[in-house]
Parts: structure tokens; C-alpha cells; sequence
């Protein structure tokens, strides 16, 4: 793999990332969303895949190596956010009719921010180390780079 198609890799990467974040913003809006679409694992979403498979021959980069904690703890965050909305939205009609549903929301609406806020500082940290590693691979010689995936 030469220099342009790594680098066009993690631009993907970084894409795939953002509309996975975009998608659980939209969650936390009240759009629904298929689960599938927004996998709770950081292994199961497509940049996760891109980072345990391909991306692994990167994994000598320190900048690559720091995407994990970050890229564990926007998924742990959106865990949290998602068990609070899957419960909502399987509160019973009567519950709902009787404002139960929109109390609990309204409870657990500081909560789901919070842990909004977190995805959203761990998902900085992700592109932060995207950029990161972006910027080492330009460095590097075109030679070098095929070399990382022979």
C-alpha cells in the first residue's frame, strides 16, 4: 500500500468516525436510529474494524496506539447513553400516557449530557490522534510506508 492510500485509509477512518458520533447525537436528539447503525462496541463500529484489522499496521505509531483509550471511552459513554434511551423508549403506553416517560426523561436528561460531553471530548481525542498519525505518515518516505504493510 503506497503513501496516498494509507493516508485516503485513515481519511475514511476519520469519516466512518464522525458519522458514528453524528448518528449518536442524532440518538440523543430523539431521531430514531437503527441499533446496527450505532454499535455500542468499540470493536463493531466500522472504524473500530478499520483499527483492529487493517489499521494494526500502524500500531507501532505511539499516535496510533493513544486512539484506543480514547476510541474505548466514546463507546463506553454512548453505552451509558444508550441504556438510558433504550429504557425510555420501552417505558409502557400507560406510563407514557400517565408522564412517567417524560419525567424519567427529564431526569435523566443531565446524565445523558454528561456522558454526551464525554463522547464528544473522547471523539476529539480520536481525530486528535488521527491527525496526529496523518501528519507522522506525510513525513514519511513513500518506501517507508509500503514497507509498514508488506
Amino acid at each position: 500500500m503506497d503513501k496516498q492510500e494509507v493516508l485516503q485509509k485513515l481519511h475514511t477512518a476519520k469519516r466512518d468516525h464522525l458519522a458514528w458520533v453524528g448518528r449518536a447525537e442524532l440518538l440523543t436528539d430523539g431521531v430514531p436510529i437503527e441499533k446496527e447503525h450505532i454499535p455500542v462496541l468499540h470493536t463493531d463500529c466500522k472504524f473500530g474494524r478499520w483499527y483492529f484489522d487493517e489499521g494494526q499496521a500502524l500500531a507501532d505509531f505511539p499516535e496510533f496506539r493513544k486512539i484506543d483509550e480514547a476510541h474505548k471511552a466514546l463507546h463506553s459513554a454512548y453505552a451509558n447513553v444508550f441504556k438510558i434511551m433504550t429504557d425510555e423508549e420501552n417505558t409502557s403506553g400507560f406510563a407514557k400516557f400517565l408522564g412517567f416517560a417524560k419525567r424519567k426523561h427529564e431526569k435523566n436528561e443531565p446524565i445523558i449530557k454528561q456522558r454526551m460531553n464525554e463522547l464528544e471530548h473522547a471523539s476529539r481525542l480520536v481525530i486528535h490522534h488521527l491527525d496526529s498519525l496523518e501528519a507522522k505518515i506525510k513525513e514519511m518516505s513513500d518506501e517507508d510506508v509500503k514497507k509498514l504493510f508488506e
